[in-house]
């Protein structure tokens, strides 16, 4: 019988034609291969665009608009901070954002100057 020294061998010691043979490593556990940079999203950019632009739609609702506004205020202040690909929207949600604070405020003041004619 031919008996080559190099070929992959089974767990009886036999030589297996069909096997795999891997580089032996020190680790005895599965080798789980991943990527070890994570693929940055802009979900906390169009959240903030969207709660921005939702806020100015209902800033006459004080608390629905400033919730809506600080939500989205918070988004585009930590989406800029991971450095999210973008950039642009979450500095448009941080404007949207300010702007239906402020409708917020002003609708607020308005009704409070209005009580009085009421």
């Amino acid at each position: 019988m031919n008996e080559d020294k190099n070929a992959p061998q089974n767990m009886a010691g036999q030589n297996d034609v069909n096997c795999t043979t891997f580089p032996a490593n020190n680790y005895n556990g599965p080798v789980v291969v991943s990527n070890a940079i994570p693929e940055k999203s802009g979900k906390y950019a169009v959240g903030s665009l969207a709660c921005g632009i939702i806020s100015i739609l209902f800033c006459w609702s004080t608390l629905l608009g400033i919730g809506l506004s600080i939500a989205g205020l918070v988004l585009g202040i930590i989406s800029l901070t991971k450095k999210c690909p973008l950039k642009g929207v979450a500095i448009a949600g941080i404007v949207a954002s300010a702007l239906g604070i402020l409708l917020s405020f002003a609708i607020l003041i308005l009704f409070i100057m209005a009580i009085p004619y009421m």
